[in-house]
């Protein structure tokens, strides 16, 4: 298939903001993570709110009003496409959607290439577009499987009892995001010897308990960044730590940089022209 991006960007709309009636020659995708508004494609009316996804078609005329006091944040891009096959995938689709997250991951992915522009980022940015629309395509036609579930092939070489023990383990630390959360509890929990549990995780995860805890506590802290308007101290209180220093160090050890930078990449609003 043959498309190219030619912007992405996150943006902050003021409360009554608009955007008058205007054509577009290219493609659009406009996603809404925060607040309200209402948009028109060829004067058809669509509600705009938290999760809300517009797929604008090239050829159609399109404006949006800000609706919420608090104003409205979105993420979007445009791209264009001289590939029928694209065309006829995206004439498939509906104009308004809703997004169960992964839309927006893919999304804030593009925008962070071309922010940073390292090697090939058009490239991936277009790879990831193209995952964007299939799995776009995907929920409209009801056969969306979830990309974060563990594979067959993971179960299976986990074994049975193993997937269903590590499921557990899983199912117990998103209970207690918010607690501090020890191995011990967890093997009490789930009902086995700890010493058992220890190697079991070390065995499926490549790690230890308290490395697999801190895992998911940190990709926890990447999404509460990414998808919530919470500040850095509500973020370390929510994921159990006592002191934004001790989150933040906590974070930089897991990415390499503290969390305000991490905050100020995914979070401001930038544009960039491909």
């Amino acid at each position: 298939m043959e498309y190219n991006i030619t912007f992405s960007g996150r943006f902050t709309y003021r409360a009554g903001f608009a955007i008058a009636p205007h054509y577009h020659a290219d493609y659009q995708i406009q996603l809404v993570y925060s607040g309200e508004g209402e948009s028109h494609v060829n004067g058809k009316p669509f509600r705009m709110a938290k999760g809300s996804l517009i797929l604008v078609p090239r050829g159609s005329t399109h404006d949006f009003r800000v609706s919420s006091e608090e104003g409205m944040k979105t993420v979007e891009l445009k791209f264009v496409s001289s590939d029928p096959e694209m065309d006829a995938l995206i004439s498939q689709m509906d104009i308004c959607m809703t997004d169960n997250g992964k839309i927006f991951d893919i999304m804030s992915r593009i925008v962070l290439e071309g922010q940073r522009k390292i090697s090939f980022y058009r490239e991936m940015s277009n790879a990831l577009l193209l995952e964007c629309i299939l799995i776009l395509y995907r929920m409209v036609h009801r056969t969306s499987i979830s990309v974060f579930e563990t594979s067959p092939a993971e179960n299976e070489s986990r074994g049975k009892s193993t997937a269903g023990l590590m499921d557990m383990v899983d199912d117990y630390i998103v209970r207690n995001m918010h607690n501090k959360i020890s191995p011990v509890d967890i093997a009490a929990a789930c009902g086995y010897n700890q010493d058992y549990l220890y190697r079991m995780i070390r065995k499926q995860t490549g790690v230890s308990a308290i490395g697999y805890i801190n895992r998911k506590k940190f990709e926890w802290a990447k999404q509460l960044i990414m998808h919530t308007e919470l500040s850095l101290s509500e973020i370390a209180w929510n994921l159990g730590f006592e002191t934004l220093q001790y989150f933040s160090r906590f974070f930089k050890e897991c990415a390499g940089i503290p969390p305000s930078e991490y905050s100020r990449n995914v979070r401001s609003t930038i544009r960039t022209d491909y």
